[in-house]
């Protein structure tokens, strides 16, 4: 019995043990202040994963490029269509033209379609 109690208590121990050094790991690894702030600067999302020179001029590159997928979704749209019992009038399109102007600037924001970043490439080198 009490070799079972002995047991336990090395396997408690151990756990602690591997707990312990697990923390000062991660504690080693952790980010100062300072180093903070440039480790943030690098994750930024931008062109070829550098910080953005012009953020103004980037956010109106992925405007661009949302108009361009805003018209690609419109032409897609038109192929499907609509039975009268399935149409919910003007109201309806209003709303779909609503949605596909904050799907197409969501697509543009999130994916990697190429198009804001060649503009912004082209634009950045001329100023």
């Amino acid at each position: 019995m009490n070799t079972i109690t002995d047991n336990v208590k090395v396997n408690i121990a151990d756990n602690s043990l591997d707990k312990a050094r697990k923390l000062k790991r991660e504690s080693e690894h952790r980010v100062s202040g300072s180093d903070f702030k440039n480790v943030l600067d690098k994750a930024k999302l931008s062109p070829g994963k550098e910080p953005v020179k012009d953020k103004k001029l980037w956010d109106t590159c992925v405007e661009m490029e949302s108009l361009f997928v805003n018209k690609m979704f419109k032409e897609m749209r038109k192929t499907i269509h609509k039975s009268d019992w399935n149409h919910g009038g003007h109201a309806e399109e209003i709303f779909e033209d609503m949605l596909y102007d904050e799907y197409s600037l969501q697509v543009s924001k999130n994916s990697n379609l190429g198009l804001a970043k060649m503009i912004y490439e082209q634009m950045s080198s001329k100023f």
